[in-house]
């Protein structure tokens, strides 16, 4: 135990102690011996308080932020009451002090700026700091005194704040901020007008190379279209010749069935032989039938069909009252035959054929400027 009270006085060299008990021990000085009780000596007690005295802060000029007194409801700091320190200052000074008079010897001194350092440090009869160059921050500068028995005394504090600079404070991030953001913005646009510009070319050079696709393609189908036309119109052609040329043969086999009839009637009527008489009649009878030219002409419409895209089945489908023979006039008249022609293929007379005409006109309800070649040519694209 350091005993402050024996500074300068023992005689050096010839340090000599005799302890005789707790109560009386003697210590050789330079004048003589010293007597202590060093058990009453352990009892005396002091309380120790630590003030902080002073705060300044350096630079071009100095100014006093703290002097030591709070306010005059209390000794502690009031959170209202934390000064805030410009940037722009080098330094900051703190003085304290432990108002314990006639033991300043015996004191030693603890301290740490809470927020800056991590740990206490070392006892020390120093009674001032000095810090420079402080990052923004809040701080809290404790301190704690000792005595020599090593009692130690509540630490005492006061806070302060460094405010950043000003390209470092709250106003100026949000200006940062707004400044990245209106970049970011800008820089959005920007890319977004390069972007409808890369974009509008590239439609364009799309379109031109689409138009010129197109324009090829066209070409294409159109000459494919004629080659495929000329095709069709010649089969149809080839097609319209061979039902023409079935017609004609369906017409020249009912002449002959008309002129066998014929002769075998008056033939009937020279025999004078009943039983021979009887059997030509049977053989008239079976000619007479119409099976045969029948089933002919279901073939003839069959195969008209197909060349005309089932012609005579939407026919019927439209106009349902319509009979066979007005079927057949449609059909020679879809064929483009003459008025001669479908006469001989119909064994009627032109005139016959004129009053068929009118006749078929009145049943499919066509109006007097409508061209029934063109209806019965069109019949399939109309609704």
């Amino acid at each position: 135990m350091y005993l402050p009270e024996l500074n300068s006085k023992m005689l050096s060299g010839f340090e000599y102690i005799y302890p005789v008990d707790k109560n009386n021990i003697f210590l050789g000085g330079e004048k003589g011996f010293f007597h202590i009780n060093f058990e009453k000596y352990k009892q005396k007690k002091i309380e120790l308080k630590v003030q902080i005295r002073t705060l300044r802060i350096i630079g071009d000029k100095d100014s006093l932020i703290f002097g030591g007194y709070f306010n005059s409801t209390g000794e502690n700091q009031s959170t209202d009451n934390i000064p805030s320190i410009k940037y722009g200052w080098k330094s900051i000074r703190i003085e304290f002090a432990s108002a314990v008079f006639g033991y300043q010897s015996n004191l030693e001194y603890s301290f740490r700026l809470k927020g800056y350092d991590e740990n206490w440090s070392e006892w020390t009869k120093r009674t001032e700091k000095e810090y420079t160059s402080l990052p923004p921050g809040k701080f809290t500068f404790e301190i704690k005194v000792r005595n020599n028995f090593g009692n130690e005394s509540a630490a005492s504090g006061y806070s302060f704040r460094i405010l950043p600079p000003w390209y470092k404070s709250n106003w100026a991030k949000v200006m940062y901020i707004l400044l990245l953001i209106g970049g970011l913005f800008l820089l959005y646009r920007w890319q977004q007008r390069k972007f409808k510009a890369q974009q509008y070319t590239f439609e364009e050079e799309q379109k031109k190379l689409s138009y010129i696709h197109e324009l090829e393609m066209t070409k294409t189908e159109s000459e494919l279209m004629t080659l495929r036309n000329e095709k069709l119109e010649s089969e149809i052609h080839f097609k319209n010749s061979e039902l023409a040329s079935s017609a004609m043969h369906l017409v020249h086999k009912s002449e002959l069935v008309s002129k066998i009839k014929g002769e075998l009637t008056q033939m009937m009527n020279r025999i004078e032989d009943p039983l021979a008489a009887k059997e030509l009649k049977k053989m008239i009878k079976k000619i007479s039938e119409d099976d045969n030219t029948d089933n002919d002409w279901e073939k003839f419409a069959q195969h008209f069909d197909k060349v005309h895209s089932d012609f005579i089945v939407v026919l019927k489908e439209r106009h349902p009252d319509v009979s066979n023979n007005e079927l057949k006039l449609c059909a020679y008249l879809r064929m483009n035959l003459s008025t001669k022609e479908i006469s001989n293929l119909m064994n009627i007379s032109v005139r016959g054929v004129e009053v068929s005409r009118y006749r078929l006109r009145k049943k499919l309800g066509l109006a007097t400027e409508t061209n029934l070649f063109d209806y019965l040519i069109n019949i399939q694209n109309t609704t």
